[in-house]
C-alpha cells in the first residue's frame, strides 16, 4: 500500500490524476494509493448535486478567488481550500472484503481516531457521511467507485477559512454549521502534517486488513 503526498494541488488536475490510477488499479496495472493533499478555494458539486447549492453566481465566487469545479464524486456540494486536509484512498474494496458502506465506516472511523488525538471529540449524526464536532460539520466524504475500485475521499477541516461555506448549501444541509480543528481546539496544527497521519493511519488499517484475509485463507 503506497501513500503519496501531492502538496498544493488544483482540483481539476487531482480529479484527473486520480482517474488516471483508478483505471490502473482497476486494471491490475497500478499500486494502490492512499493520497494525501490540500487545494486552492474551490467549491466543488457532486454528480447528482444541484446548480442551486451554490447561493452565489460564477462571478461572485471568481471575485472572492474561489473555483467553480463539477466533479464526479457522490454527496452534494462542498468548499475545499488551504488549511483542509484531503486523502484520497484509491483502493480495491474487494481486495480487502470491503463493502461500500464498510469503506465508509473504515473512513470515518480513522478519521475520528486522528481527530480525537487532536484534541477533537467528534460524533456521527442521521444526516449521512461525515464527522461533526461541538461547533459544527468537521469532515466530508464523498466517493466515486468505477470497476470496483474507490477514488476521492476525505475532506478534514484543520485551519481552514470556513466562511466560504456561507456561499453554498453545505452537503444539501441548509444553515449547516462548519467548523475546523483550530476553532474547536485554539491550536493552529500543520496541515499537510494532519493529512500525512490520516493517510498513514488509512494505509496501515488496509494493510492488516488485507494480511488478516491473507492469514485466513491460508488456514482455511
Amino acid at each position: 500500500m503506497q501513500v503519496a503526498d501531492w502538496g498544493s494541488i488544483d482540483y481539476e488536475l487531482a480529479l484527473a490524476r486520480q482517474r488516471a490510477l483508478a483505471a490502473g488499479v482497476a486494471r491490475g496495472q497500478a499500486a494502490p494509493v492512499i493520497v494525501s493533499c490540500q487545494h486552492p478555494a474551490t467549491v466543488t458539486l457532486g454528480r447528482h448535486a444541484p446548480q442551486t447549492d451554490v447561493l452565489v453566481d460564477t462571478q461572485a465566487l471568481a471575485g472572492q478567488g474561489i473555483g467553480l469545479v463539477r466533479s464526479d464524486r457522490g454527496g452534494r456540494t462542498t468548499f475545499h481550500g488551504p488549511g483542509q486536509a484531503v486523502v484520497y484512498p484509491i483502493v480495491r474494496l474487494a481486495d480487502h472484503r470491503l463493502s461500500v458502506k464498510g469503506w465508509v465506516t473504515l473512513l470515518e472511523e480513522r478519521a475520528a481516531h486522528c481527530l480525537e488525538t487532536a484534541g477533537v471529540p467528534v460524533q456521527k449524526h442521521c444526516q449521512g457521511p461525515g464527522l461533526w464536532a461541538a461547533g459544527g460539520k468537521i469532515a466530508s466524504i464523498g466517493l466515486r467507485i468505477v470497476r470496483g475500485v474507490s477514488y476521492h475521499g476525505m475532506a478534514i477541516n484543520v485551519s481552514l477559512d470556513v466562511s466560504a461555506f456561507d456561499c453554498i448549501v453545505t452537503c444539501g444541509a441548509p444553515d449547516a454549521a462548519v467548523t475546523d480543528i483550530r476553532r474547536e481546539t485554539g491550536i493552529k496544527l500543520d496541515t499537510d502534517g494532519f493529512g500525512r497521519d490520516l493517510a498513514q493511519n488509512i494505509a496501515a488499517t488496509l494493510t492488516a486488513q488485507a494480511t488478516t484475509s491473507i492469514n485466513e485463507q491460508t488456514q482455511a
